[in-house]
């Protein structure tokens, strides 16, 4: 079965590439001919690429002449090597920037896969989309979604009724949050499955094909900030002088007091080799947590303030919830950050693996009709 998975693969962040490349390779395991459908919008692809200098500096005005060339050049370098791990390492079909080009020359596949990641949420992808409601899918040809989410609880009253047309023509639905079923179910009569993010379908062993590991000879803390927060650099600054260890951080300024690098220019392998070897993770990232899990490191998760609620929901079923620092000032012992029975936290993940892997085994076997 040819399988194609629609998502925001081209989106240069680490989350949403590997999340992607992880669905790819389950589905490969599962005996599938899997490809990523390679549909990129502009609403996507203008977030990443390195823009004109004149427009840098405009973008970047508080920043000094040499600043803006400097910033420019770390960007670009980050641009080409994301771009070629993603050439390496995802089996692409087709070239689309529009929906109109995907319509006109669909990939011709057995089988559609909508997700993960927010492709229903119409705030990402500049309203409603039909690309990754796979209304382009020709006739015959299945369409699952697998761990979509919309961001929200419900869908925008203006989109309901698109959503509902499309997702009547679907041979199964699920959904990553627990907070987006009831929104499905509102326009589709049915309650979807709930499963876990493509990440969390591979073991720490399986990350080795892409994985690079860490050259650094010190020890260090990694802190993964999603959403800039001063109260978490605070935390790691004073957690940074109590241990002696130095931070690593993904953005391209410094930022820390005892900063030792920044991986801003990582692919998401080297991402993945440096929060292996990490001493301590302190994130507000959803996927920092994951891969904080993954690879067994002690970690703390501030929450994002718009996008929390998913950590919440996954380290609650991870059986993990004293790993959420709500606020920074509560912070009293490195004992917060351990994980303490590592074999039991494998098997609660095997266990929604399993699950979830079924759904999806099921979904591409089921009839249609």
């Amino acid at each position: 079965m040819k399988t194609g998975v629609i998502t925001f693969h081209s989106a240069h962040n680490y989350g949403a590439t590997l999340q992607a490349w992880a669905l790819q390779k389950a589905l490969q395991k599962l005996g599938t001919q899997p490809c990523i459908v390679n549909y990129h919008p502009q609403v996507i692809d203008r977030l990443y690429i390195v823009p004109p200098l004149d427009t840098a500096r405009k973008c970047l005005q508080y920043l000094t002449r040499r600043g803006v060339r400097q910033r420019r050049k770390k960007l670009k370098i980050k641009y080409e090597k994301y771009s070629e791990f993603l050439r390496g390492h995802f089996k692409f079909v087709g070239d689309y920037t529009t929906y109109d080009e995907l319509e006109k020359n669909p990939p011709g596949l057995d089988c559609y896969i909508a997700g993960s990641d927010q492709v229903w949420n119409t705030d990402h992808t500049g309203g409603y989309d039909p690309a990754y409601l796979l209304e382009f899918a020709e006739k015959g040809s299945k369409r699952i979604s697998y761990a979509a989410s919309i961001g929200r609880e419900r869908f925008p009253a203006q989109y309901r009724s698109s959503f509902a047309k499309a997702l009547e023509k679907f041979d199964a639905i699920s959904v990553r949050e627990e907070s987006a079923s009831g929104a499905i179910a509102e326009v589709t009569g049915k309650m979807p499955a709930v499963v876990i993010d493509p990440t969390l379908l591979l073991s720490k062993e399986e990350y080795d094909e892409i994985k690079v590991p860490s050259k650094r000879t010190e020890r260090y803390i990694l802190v993964y900030m999603m959403e800039t927060n001063r109260k978490l650099i605070q935390l790691a600054d004073s957690i940074s002088l109590a241990t002696g260890l130095p931070v690593i951080q993904r953005k391209p300024g410094k930022i820390f007091k005892n900063e030792l690098d920044s991986f801003y220019t990582h692919t998401p392998g080297e991402f993945l080799g440096e929060v292996e070897k990490a001493e301590y993770v302190i994130t507000n990232s959803f996927h920092g947590t994951v891969f904080s899990a993954v690879y067994e490191r002690p970690f703390i998760s501030m929450l994002h303030s718009q996008t929390g609620s998913r950590t919440v929901d996954l380290l609650r079923v991870l059986e993990l919830e004293d790993h959420i620092l709500y606020r920074a000032r509560d912070f009293s012992q490195m004992e917060q950050f351990k994980i303490k029975n590592p074999k039991e936290l494998r098997g609660r993940i095997e266990k929604l693996r399993l699950e979830s892997v079924d759904f999806l085994a099921k979904a591409l076997m089921k009839e249609e009709g």
